[in-house]
């Protein structure tokens, strides 16, 4: 598949607001935690990085994650050692050493694996690389932004290129956001657009592309998402709707939210997030019916999607849903009433230009053929 893209044009566009939003929810919480000494505490190693290895290269029995987090937010000496290391590891200790950790820097803000993770990012396991990609989702220091293209461009792995591009959509996000140079910002839209570009690609690794590329206040992004929304491929079309979702352009409410009705169960899973995500409130009576969705997925993007749009039918809603018997639920309903209530007082704050939802565009050659 092939797309044809408009020039980029001098980015002189607002950066998309509505994808402000998690980042800002992740630093308040890190903050309070750090101001309050809140639930979670530093764990506290058992071992020094040097008996660490020792005992992973000798022994059988793999360290518990307690063990491990010797190795988060490693100084640059124990780096050194672990470099030497890691090389003589055998691949299910490696394997296991970074899954661990990742799960624990999950669970547990003080757990920082940048330096580890950027070493994984070169291991031999693609299991590994994905790992390490998938753990570095909140890091966006600009050394990250090479390793990634490099790996999307040349990594033997499908589904290792996929989780690059899936990575990459926070630096084009950083980018939008002034939180990265332009330069840099540009070289992974560049990557992510040539990726979309060619001809013989995966679909999973065009899907991510396309993913990341919404943040993207460029010129041509709409025309691509639409392209692809009404692509042959159902992973693109999926893909194409996470992307609405993603770009904060209003304009594509009314098609989210007429996806709801969609009989696939990924469709309406994608719009139904693409609605919260757009803070589509039409969809809202839309919405409370996909509560009884018989998919789980779907189910849970309509209670992210409640909790994003607030108000006091979807905090009723939400509040009955946090009493559900079932755990995944229960608890994404308890973030997304958290969500509804923290912005409570902010619902007279325009995150989006609402003058754009009606507007209609000119007459563009993907719209002629």
């Amino acid at each position: 598949m092939s797309f044809i893209i408009q020039p980029t044009c001098a980015g002189n566009e607002a950066p998309h607001s509505g994808n402000l939003h998690y980042s800002y929810v992740r630093r308040q919480v890190t903050d309070t935690v750090a101001a309050n000494g809140d639930t979670q505490t530093q764990p506290k190693p058992a071992r020094s990085v040097e008996v660490l290895l020792a005992q992973l290269r000798e022994d059988d029995v793999l360290p518990s994650a307690h063990d491990l987090v010797v190795l988060s937010d490693l100084s640059l000496a124990d780096m050194r050692r672990v470099q030497e290391a890691w090389g003589t590891l055998s691949d299910a200790c490696r394997l296991h050493v970074v899954h661990s950790l990742v799960e624990e820097s999950a669970a547990n803000l003080h757990v920082q694996l940048g330096r580890l993770l950027r070493l994984a990012l070169k291991d031999p396991l693609p299991d590994v690389r994905i790992l390490a990609i998938r753990g570095l989702w909140e890091d966006r220091e600009a050394d990250l932004v090479g390793p990634l293209v490099h790996i999307l461009n040349n990594d033997p792995y499908d589904s290792v290129r996929a989780a690059a591009a899936e990575a990459l959509g926070a630096f084009v996000l950083a980018g939008e956001l002034d939180e990265l140079s332009p330069a840099l910002a540009m070289r992974a839209e560049d990557a992510l657009l040539a990726v979309l570009h060619a001809d013989l690609e995966p679909l999973t690794v065009q899907a991510n592309a396309l993913e990341s590329i919404a943040y993207s206040g460029e010129t041509g992004i709409r025309e691509l998402i639409e392209d692809c929304y009404y692509s042959h491929d159902e992973e693109m079309r999926v893909a194409a709707l996470r992307a609405m979702g993603r770009s904060a352009d209003v304009r594509w409410r009314s098609t989210v939210q007429t996806e709801l009705g969609s009989p696939d169960t990924e469709m309406r899973a994608a719009a139904a997030r693409a609605c919260g995500e757009l803070e589509a409130r039409d969809a809202l009576d839309d919405l409370m019916e996909l509560l009884s969705d018989e998919s789980k997925a779907v189910r849970l993007a309509a209670i992210f999607a409640l909790g994003r749009l607030g108000g006091r039918r979807a905090k009723e809603m939400l509040n009955a849903m946090s009493a559900s018997e079932d755990s995944d639920e229960a608890k994404t309903a308890e973030h997304a009433l958290e969500e509804a209530l923290f912005y409570g007082d902010a619902q007279g704050i325009p995150l989006f230009d609402e003058s754009l939802e009606n507007w209609e565009d000119d007459a563009d050659d993907w719209e002629a053929w």
